[in-house]
């Protein structure tokens, strides 16, 4: 439809049209909101509303991304352009609406996820506000390590020594599963701690610093053997050594001794191993902290602290007057031995020894002192210090004089406040950040010339001094106290801040004192997963009790038939001999040809089928068959309390009846109806008469028939617990010791759990009846009952007439062996420990492939459940995808709660998957409440038409498309005012050379016309050398203004992709007697002559209306818009044709004469004169061979 004129120029700031646009945004698709943007204003991408929100704000708002970037590309609208209202960027709100997939296209188009808002909040700050509230970090949460830095003594453990500009994780933790709960940075080792209290170590180890009993260098941490024994709590180290503190209070030392800091007596030059510090002054006390310095080790109990080490003024006591510049042994700091005086925390620097006491004083030990540095400060939960001093007298070889550096002291407080001390000042001063938001910190680290922190938020920080500045007034609560007296104003210490990247979990962070190396522990980002896969309950026993309910004798799985007394139980001999001692000897003999039968109750034969037949004499039929369903299912009916069993003592009569009212005795003899009995019914008979025929037997036998019917009627507890013995089933007879049958109930007194039933796939081989083979050759002896029973793939190929079920060779399995050990564990045992232990995610996910396949429930849910315990921010979205690819629901939840409660990080790494937008607004509860409405006034879009713009959207020729389609109208308007084709004359006439050249690829639009929908393609139509649809050559300008059909059909997908122009003219020469010259009549006739040999002439086809997939009609496809399309049926016989006439084509090009081909070359070069190609800047001509259609691939045959 045509549109009103724009009232507005491309300069437009239209408050009015701003609104409009805005409130356009709010409804409509993103065809219609395109085209009402392109028709409405000249500007409509810039304006900005009373708000300042533009066009793209609204669409990465709204999730609209085809829009969006079609903004950002065609429009050019501001990626970076800030609102009014909050100084939100497009990046902001899509953020905040939780639309990620037009966040992760900003980005893509030079988004900064760092850009701050008015608030000091960037991108990332949003994600991470929207946590879940449930998710906090914690020191005891499991952790990982990540570290950074210069790496020049492989210190870092990432086993190499290249540095790291980024925070990155030390992997050898996170595959061993081992959770590090402290970290110590020193400039040739370092020393992590674990959760569980192992130490390990990593760095040089000269000296014996690391405490592996050599000198070696270890890239990669390792656990110290000499401290396995003992749960360390905290560990503090320096440049030379290393010192353990352990849950019992026991400290222990290793690595370089040279000024006696490790504390042993006598002292050693150095420690290898770690070893006990013994001392008289420790006796009877529990060390509970321990610090390291450089040439000294801090100890402090609850009472005292105690210093050893170098004395140049940091042990807190004087020069020893004998000359003794090294203290040995642990000696007590007697400045702090006071009554009242106890002792919280310590740290120490190279140079400074810094106290804490439990009433808030802070003493600093350095210059042979012990000064009061201040007083009351509660509440403190860590301290620092770094710096300080030496007496370069006592070791003038190693220290110099003049190297003095400044004291700082850093503490943290309980509420998120540091404090901080400097020996340029004179008192404690509190902290302010110099960034656009207030932060509380959960720990900080201090080097020598910067600071580093960890917010309540897990974020992290590095600062570095910024100047101090003072702020008069009042006084406020918490001011510091300092030597007893307070300032007249507070002073604040200035610290500018800037945001670690790739920390957003962090709970500790440290770095070595000069401030070269840093790490930071980070809780494992599965900590807050709640949504885990779980694993469904087991149907182990239900699925052998369907193979027994399922068994017939006519089947091919069962290969033992069990009858007691009338009835006959298809059964398994595998199950029967892993679950009972009786048949487990029965069949062993069997096997091993022993013909002797080990029981002379039992009988063999064989069944209606040919397998083997155990006719058991003494066994109750219905006892028979408690105890099958026991063995099967390890349980029974007389095993449940309130259950009401069927007594076999008071049926015996009631089935003889019943036998002889089905026998039909009408029109019977005797004779007959005693023959047609059952065979046990007349054993039975046979034995009561000839024991009742003899004289004086009578009444015992008497008595012992109704003793044995009291005892199978009246309790048929005692029965099955008497055939439970019979036939070696232990479990049950003890069970049924807590079972009482009165007044026909059962009565379970002492209930007795019994063991889950287990079977082992080798044991009782020599039953195996069935051979998997993987896919790398190895066999696998099973057994089919159990295949059958547990999964319904087998049961379906072996348990039905098919050639596996009856075939001799090996079943080929498609998949490797470790695969089908697996698959085969699970489907003998239930369990599956290799997918437990398996820290292989790709072999797990293999699995889990495999058991979808074969429908294994059970066991995809167990490799869901380990493939999440392996989660990673590495292989999230990877696994994500996986997830859905095999339908893995609960690793599809688990993986998309993963990513949204650590988007940030995701973020940041460029890691987030498309599929998030969804669940994340359903993950985070405030999402559901970021709804912008469609606006009330918002303009009527209805007559505007939806355009496609996936199918139709492409930045780079939009202007180009725009112009092209001008001239086409133009082009449309022309030929409907000539009704007749143009075509270019020849002043030759006639039919010329030139006329059977294809003619030269123009630059322009791809136009198909004719048989869009035939079998015969376009390069087809285009090249078809017959009669009518010759290409004639002609100049460039020809080329761009092109004859059309009266009806063309424009593929607007093609418009769109391709950048040249083909056009076919099918123009119908007019046989004109026009004088050739020889040249050109030889080679016309031989072009003929070719041509009437391969091709027919072509024929006027109807267009074809373009399909829905195409998009609308535009305005420059003509005629054949409405009608039907036309389809076209490729049969076998148009296939054999056609190749056919593409191996006669490729004949004739083999074969053409090289004289031939020596005219075309000399053709092409004279009409190449003709035409002035050569030099000429006005027009492009080139001349080329036509193409004879489609051709064979040429093959050559090997002699």
């Amino acid at each position: 439809m045509s549109q009103a004129p724009l009232d507005c120029t491309p300069k437009c700031r239209s408050q009015q049209h701003a609104d409009q646009v805005v409130a356009a945004l709010t409804s409509g698709s993103e065809g219609q909101l395109r085209a009402f943007l392109t028709s409405h204003c000249h500007n409509a991408a810039t304006l900005r509303d009373a708000f300042g929100r533009t066009a793209l704000h609204l669409a990465a708002s709204l999730g609209k991304k085809a829009l969006l970037e079609w903004l950002l590309e065609i429009k050019s609208a501001d990626l970076m352009l800030k609102d009014k209202e909050s100084g939100w960027t497009a990046l902001h709100r899509s953020a905040f609406y939780g639309q990620i997939h037009c966040l992760i296209s900003l980005v893509k188009h030079g988004g900064l996820l760092s850009t701050q808002d008015k608030e000091g909040l960037s991108v990332l700050d949003l994600t991470m506000k929207d946590r879940p509230s449930h998710v906090l970090f914690r020191n005891t949460d499991p952790t990982e390590v990540y570290t950074w830095g210069n790496n020049t003594n492989f210190s870092l453990g990432h086993g190499n020594q290249e540095s790291r500009q980024h925070p990155e994780l030390v992997d050898v933790f996170a595959r061993t599963g081992v959770y590090i709960k402290q970290v110590v940075l020193c400039k040739f080792h370092s020393v992590f701690l674990s959760q569980k209290g192992q130490v390990f170590t990593c760095g040089h180890g000269q000296g014996g610093r690391l405490g592996h009993g050599d000198e070696q260098t270890y890239l990669v941490p390792r656990m110290v053997e000499g401290l396995m024994s003992h749960h360390c709590s905290q560990v503090a180290a320096a440049k030379d050594h290393t010192v353990v503190l352990t849950e019992e209070g026991y400290v222990y030392t290793f690595g370089l001794n040279t000024f006696h800091q490790l504390g042993l007596v006598p002292p050693p030059a150095s420690a290898f191993v770690p070893k006990q510090v013994f001392s008289k002054m420790l006796k009877g006390r529990t060390v509970i902290g321990v610090a390291a310095g450089r040439f000294h080790t801090v100890l402090w109990t609850r009472e005292a602290v105690y210093t050893m080490g170098l004395n140049g003024g940091q042990l807190g006591y004087l020069l020893d007057p004998n000359g003794e510049k090294c203290v040995t042994a642990p000696r007590q700091v007697s400045a702090l031995h006071h009554k009242d005086v106890a002792i919280s925390m310590a740290a120490a620097s190279d140079g400074a020894t810094v106290v804490v006491t439990e009433k808030g004083d802070v003493y600093l030990l350095a210059d042979y002192q012990c000064k009061k540095m201040a007083s009351r400060q509660l509440n403190i939960r860590k301290v620092l210090v770094s710096g300080g001093s030496l007496d370069h007298r006592v070791a003038p070889q190693i220290l110099n004089e003049g190297g003095v550096e400044k004291v700082v002291i850093l503490a943290l407080d309980t509420a998120g406040r540091v404090f901080c001390w400097r020996s340029t000042g004179s008192s404690v001063r509190q902290c302010r950040w110099a960034y656009a938001r207030q932060v509380f910190m959960t720990d900080i680290a201090l080097s020598k010339n910067s600071m580093m922190f960890v917010t309540q938020d897990g974020e992290g920080f590095s600062g570095v001094w910024a100047g101090e500045y003072k702020k008069y007034g009042e006084k406020k609560e918490g001011s510091v106290e300092v030597c007893g007296h307070s300032d007249v104003g507070t002073l604040y210490e200035r610290i500018r801040l800037e945001k670690l990247p790739y920390v957003h979990r962090a709970v500790s962070i440290t770095m070595d004192s000069k401030g070269r190396n840093f790490g930071v522990l980070q809780a494992d980002p599965k900590t807050s997963l709640y949504e885990v896969p779980s694993i469904s309950p087991s149907s182990f026993s239900q699925h052998f009790g369907s193979l027994l309910d399922e068994a017939d004798e006519m089947d091919s799985i069962h290969d033992v038939t069990l009858q007691a007394g009338d009835r006959t139980f298809p059964a398994h001999k595998y199950i029967l001999s892993m679950r009972s001692e009786f048949f487990r000897k029965q069949f062993m003999s069997e096997h091993c040809g022993v013909d002797e039968e080990l029981d002379k109750e039992v009988r063999k034969s064989e069944d209606a089928v040919g397998c083997d037949l155990l006719i058991l004499e003494k066994v109750p039929p219905d006892m028979m068959e408690y105890a099958l369903h026991f063995i099967y299912t390890d349980s029974c009916e007389l095993l449940v309390h309130g259950a009401r069993p069927r007594v076999s003592g008071d049926s015996e009569e009631d089935r003889l009846i019943s036998s002889l009212q089905n026998l039909g005795l009408s029109g019977r003899s005797a004779l007959e109806v005693y023959r047609s009995l059952p065979p046990a019914a007349k054993g039975n008979s046979d034995k009561a008469k000839s024991k009742g025929s003899k004289p004086g037997k009578k009444g015992k036998g008497s008595k012992g028939d109704k003793a044995g019917a009291n005892e199978g009627g009246a309790n048929p507890v005692k029965t099955l617990q008497g055939v439970a013995k019979k036939l070696g089933l232990g479990s049950l007879s003890a069970r049924l010791d807590g079972v009482k049958y009165e007044n026909g109930k059962i009565n379970v007194t002492n209930k007795k759990t019994g063991n889950k039933p287990k079977l082992y796939q080798k044991k009782c081989s020599y039953l195996c009846d069935v051979t998997l083979k993987s896919e790398d050759g190895k066999e696998f002896s099973c057994h089919k009952s159990v295949l059958c029973a547990r999964l319904e793939y087998f049961n379906s190929m072996l348990g039905n007439p098919w050639i596996e079920a009856t075939s001799c060779s090996a079943l080929e399995m498609p998949t490797s062996s470790e695969i089908l050990q697996v698959i085969l564990e699970y489907i003998y045992t239930d369990e599956s420990p290799t997918i437990k232990e398996s820290l292989n995610v790709e072999f797990v996910c293999n699995v889990l492939v495999v058991a979808d396949q074969l429908l294994i429930t059970r066991l995809k849910e167990m490799c869901e459940v380990v493939i999440t315990e392996n989660l990673t921010l590495k292989n999230a979205a990877e696994l994500l995808e996986f997830a859905i690819m095999y339908n893995a629901e609960q690793l599809k939840l688990s993986c998309l709660q993963f990513i949204v409660l650590n988007m940030a990080a995701l973020l940041e790494s460029n890691g987030v998957c498309k599929i998030m937008n969804m669940f994340s607004r359903t993950c985070i509860p405030a999402m559901q409440k970021r709804v912008i409405t469609p606006y009330p006034g918002a303009p009527d879009l209805s007559v505007y038409e939806d355009e496609d713009l996936d199918s139709a959207f492409s930045p780079k020729p939009e202007a180009e498309l725009d112009h092209s389609c001008r001239e086409i109208l133009l082009k449309k308007a022309k030929i409907k005012a000539k009704k007749k084709p143009r075509r270019r004359s020849d002043s030759s006439g006639g039919y010329t050379l030139s006329d059977i050249i294809q003619s030269p690829p123009a630059a322009g639009m791809w136009l198909s016309s004719g048989k869009v929908n035939s079998t015969e393609s376009l390069q087809e139509l285009l090249t078809s050398d017959s009669e009518g649809s010759y290409m004639g050559v002609g100049s460039p300008r020809d080329m761009q203004s092109p004859v059309f059909h009266e009806r063309v059909e424009v593929n607007f997908t093609s418009l769109i992709c391709c950048t040249c122009l083909y056009v076919s003219t099918s123009i119908k020469h007019s046989p004109l007697s026009t004088k050739l010259s020889q040249k050109q009549r030889k080679m016309l006739a031989m072009a003929n002559k070719e041509a009437s040999a391969e091709s027919t002439a072509s024929k006027p086809t109807p267009t074809a209306t373009p399909s829905k997939s195409s998009g609308k009609a535009w305005p420059w496809v003509l005629g054949a818009v409405g009608s039907p399309p036309l389809s076209s049926l490729v049969t076998f016989a148009s296939i054999v044709e056609e190749e056919k006439q593409q191996e006669a084509a490729l004949i004739r090009s083999r074969e053409k004469p090289l004289a031939l081909i020596q005219i075309e070359e000399r053709a092409i070069q004279d009409l190449l004169f003709h035409y002035k190609a050569h030099d000429n800047p006005d027009e492009l001509i080139v001349v080329e061979r036509s193409s004879r259609g489609p051709m064979a691939v040429p093959t050559w045959n090997k002699h």
